[in-house]
């Protein structure tokens, strides 16, 4: 008992070292956060389906991932295709106050970033691929748990999964039959999580969570660039940067939560029941509480009683504002909208379309039309994001909006499923270098946690800090 209790302390020291940058949960802000989105990217492909990253036209896109901590982190990558599709994961390990930029043209190529292991001043191997004690617990370590029941079987020998270096993925050629407007190029969308541990796992296996891959450490900022072989456009935003609080844990009684994976894990939609001695090991129930409040110090933030289980992390938004223009060559309006649903495209890849959203477009005189699931009648015809993730421009939605050369639209993403979220941002595209610019878009909602028009969740308190804590060299100051 005396051992196991000072193995235990050992982690928790681990954690006191490594401890979370507070912040501001339930609205999405510049924060360093637990999880970063990616919520579109673009890569361009010829017609014989080699990547394209270079020359007249090329669009590519530039991800930057950064570490607000003194302490190292594993930051572990998700990239999905369009359809939500997962494409490929891996690890990617972060020295303290460390950045690490890829151009995901290398990425779905199959070259992926590499972090030597330093022994005794020499390189040796990748971070990921070693189970050695320097990468374990330990407060210069980069992984906070060496985990006793880990995620997959590989998890402590390989830095990636096995990925078929084409150009993209295979459902995400299979659905181009059933679409014949995708065009030439490779889009989808990234998630980035701070892992307790390296692991192969991803956000739609329940192990991930189970297991504890998933970290909770808000250390992590990022940055999207998106480039073309002409100049223009080229842009850039920061990463959507989605934080994790103890109270948006769900709790011992099992109420629906908003947060950003419950889609993944959540027993109301899954139907997978949290039974003690089923499908939950860190359940309250599964072990005695000693066990139970040393077995994940970093996912149990209650202890036994009434312990929080599942991602812990603020979802996003349902209604969204975005400015336009439809000026044509002068200056117009691209719209990016991702989502987040419940649905599961059937076997055969085709039915993939999402359920229709509301959009109210206003001019600069306060004119409105509105389209979508609204009151019948609706004032014109419906205009729907239907993917996970896509780029639309503003000619998209001729006769959803007035007559007029600019104005904003408010868009509403609730279609009665209490774990519907999105996110939105906006360009401007001129013949002008000067006229470029991105845009995120404004977040009506009072609350991410809370929005008005969804029922049947547990209501949340997000906290609020008083004092900025972190772990950097200027922490609490």
């Amino acid at each position: 008992m005396k051992k196991t209790l000072l193995t235990c302390l050992a982690i928790v020291a681990v954690f006191a070292v490594a401890s979370s940058a507070s912040a501001i949960t339930c609205t999405i802000d510049q924060r360093p956060a637990a999880t970063l989105l990616v919520p579109y990217f673009q890569v361009s492909y010829d017609d014989a389906g080699n990547l394209v990253s270079t020359g007249v036209g090329a669009r590519d896109t530039i991800v930057t991932i950064g570490n607000a901590s003194s302490s190292p982190m594993i930051a572990h990558v998700n990239v999905y295709d369009r359809f939500s599709e997962l494409v490929l994961d891996f690890n990617v390990a972060l020295t303290g106050f460390d950045l690490q930029a890829m151009r995901i043209s290398d990425i779905i190529g199959g070259n992926l970033p590499n972090t030597p292991l330093d022994v005794d001043g020499e390189p040796l191997g990748d971070v990921c691929q070693r189970a050695d004690p320097d990468v374990y617990p330990d407060p210069d370590g980069f992984i906070r748990v060496f985990p006793l029941v880990p995620a997959t079987t590989l998890d402590n020998t390989l830095a990636t999964t096995e990925y078929n270096q084409q150009f993209f993925s295979v459902a995400e050629q299979l659905r181009r039959d059933c679409f014949d407007d995708l065009g030439p190029l490779a889009i989808g969308y990234i998630v980035i999580d701070h892992a307790n541990y390296c692991n192969l796992s991803d956000p739609t296996d329940p192990n991930y969570y189970y297991n504890n891959a998933l970290g909770n450490e808000n250390n992590l900022f990022g940055e999207i660039i998106f480039t073309s072989g002409l100049g223009i456009p080229t842009y850039a935003l920061s990463t959507v940067n989605i934080e994790a609080d103890s109270a948006i844990a769900v709790t011992a009684g099992f109420d629906i939560t908003r947060t950003f994976y419950a889609r993944y894990w959540e027993p109301a939609i899954t139907g997978i029941p949290y039974l003690p001695a089923n499908n939950c090991p860190n359940c309250p129930g599964t072990n005695d509480e000693f066990d139970l409040a040393f077995t994940s110090p970093w996912n149990i933030p209650g202890g036994a009683e009434g312990a929080g289980i599942g991602d812990g992390r603020e979802p996003l938004g349902l209604k969204w504002a975005a400015r336009w223009f439809d000026l044509g060559l002068t200056i117009t309006s691209n719209f990016r909208a991702w989502r987040s649903s419940t649905f599961n495209p059937d076997s055969d890849g085709c039915d993939v379309l999402l359920p229709q959203m509301a959009s109210t477009f206003y001019d600069e005189d306060e004119q409105t039309t509105t389209s979508g699931v609204c009151p019948s009648p609706c004032t014109q015809e419906q205009f729907n994001f239907p993917l996970e993730t896509q780029q639309e421009n503003i000619i998209f939605f001729i006769g959803a909006f007035p007559g007029a050369p600019a104005g904003w639209v408010a868009f509403d993403f609730n279609t009665g499923s209490s774990l519907d979220q999105a996110w939105v941002d906006y360009a401007f595209e001129g013949a002008l270098a000067f006229e470029t610019v991105l845009v995120p878009g404004t977040q009506l909602d009072p609350s991410s946690c809370n929005p008005i028009g969804v029922t049947g969740v547990e209501l949340v308190t997000p906290a609020v800090p008083s004092v900025p804590t972190g772990t950097g060299p200027f922490a609490g100051q």
